[in-house]
C-alpha cells in the first residue's frame, strides 16, 4: 500500500487508546490550583489498582522514606501532585497496549524500557540544569515514542516492514516515512492531543527529533532529544533501531549543559531506571 493511502487510513481520534477515567480526572484536578491533597486522594482512592500502585511506589526504594506510608492522602503530601500524576500516568500507559504476539510483546517491552530510560534521563538532565519541572520532563521522556506503540498495535504488517528497513540500515524515522507516509512523532502528537495533555508536552512528543528547522528548540524538546540519545548510549531497552543519533547543535546550545555534568546524569539514569523498572514490572 502506498504511503499516501496508508496515511489516510491512520486511526481516527476516536480509535486511539484512551487513558483510564480516573487518570484523566486526576490530570484535571492537578491542573486546578484550588485542588487540595485530600481532593486528589479521594479520586485516587476510588480506583483500587491505582491506590495499590501508589502506595507500593511511595514505600519502595525509589523514595526510601524511613517510615511506612499508609494512606493515599499522606502519599500525595509526601511526593507532591506532579509526581503522583507522572507515576500514575506511567503505570496506566504501560498497561494500554498488551500484545498477543510473543515477538511483538518482546519488542514492546524493549520499547518501554527505552521510554523509561528516556524518562529518567530527562529528569536527570533537568536536575543538572536546576529545573523545577522535573515531573513534566519525566513524562515527556516517557511518552516521546508513544506513537511507535500505536503504529505497532494498529499496523503490525507495515511495522514489520519498517523493522526490516531498519535492519537493513535505515533510521527508523526514514523507514516510517517511506512505508507509512508519516512518523511516530506525528502519531504521538495526535494521541497527546486526544488525551488533552499540556501543549508543551504535546510539542515535545512531536518535536524531539532534529532538525529543529534552524530555530532554537523548546527546552522540553531539547531535553528529550538528549535523553533519547543517552538512553541509547546506556542501552536501556531499544528505540526500534540500534543507531545512536548525533546530538543536534541547536539542542546543545539551547540546554547550555556543562560537560562535567554527564557523569552524574548517567549514574542517576542507571539508578533510577532500576528503581522505577522494578516498581512497574
Amino acid at each position: 500500500m502506498a504511503p499516501s493511502a496508508l496515511r489516510r487510513r491512520l486511526p481516527p481520534i476516536e480509535d486511539l487508546p484512551t487513558l483510564p477515567r480516573t487518570v484523566l480526572r486526576i490530570t484535571e484536578l492537578i491542573n486546578d490550583p484550588a485542588t487540595s491533597a485530600r481532593d486528589l486522594a479521594r479520586i485516587i482512592a476510588e480506583d483500587q489498582v491505582l491506590t495499590a500502585r501508589l502506595l507500593k511506589l511511595v514505600n519502595s526504594s525509589f523514595y526510601g522514606f524511613r517510615r511506612r506510608i499508609g494512606t493515599v492522602t499522606e502519599a500525595v503530601l509526601m511526593i507532591g501532585f506532579e509526581a503522583v500524576r507522572s507515576h500514575l500516568l506511567t503505570t496506566s500507559v504501560f498497561d494500554l497496549f498488551p500484545s498477543r504476539s510473543t515477538a511483538l510483546r518482546r519488542g514492546q517491552e524493549l520499547l518501554w524500557d527505552h521510554s523509561l530510560g528516556c524518562a529518567v534521563g530527562a529528569k536527570a538532565i533537568g536536575t543538572a540544569l536546576h529545573r523545577d519541572n522535573l515531573e513534566e520532563l519525566f513524562v515527556a521522556g516517557l511518552l516521546h515514542d508513544i506513537g511507535k506503540i500505536v503504529l505497532i498495535a494498529k499496523f503490525p504488517a507495515e511495522s514489520e516492514e519498517v523493522a526490516a528497513r531498519v535492519a537493513a540500515g535505515a533510521m527508523i524515522q526514514e523507514a516510517e516515512e517511506a512505508v507509512l507516509g508519516c512518523t511516530h512523532a506525528e502519531i504521538g502528537r495526535r494521541l497527546g492531543e486526544h488525551w488533552n495533555l499540556p501543549a508543551p508536552l504535546v510539542r515535545a512528543i512531536e518535536g524531539h527529533h532534529p532538525p529543529f528547522a534552524g530555530a532554537p528548540p523548546e527546552e522540553l524538546s531539547a531535553v528529550v532529544h538528549l535523553a533519547d540519545i543517552l538512553a541509547r548510549v546506556l542501552e536501556l531497552g531499544s528505540g526500534g533501531d540500534d543507531r545512536i543519533p548525533a546530538l543536534d547543535p541547536a539542542a546543545w546550545r539551547a540546554l547550555r549543559l556543562a560537560p562535567t555534568a554527564f557523569n552524574n546524569i548517567l549514574a542517576s539514569m542507571l539508578a533510577d531506571f532500576d528503581d522505577i523498572g522494578s516498581f512497574l514490572r
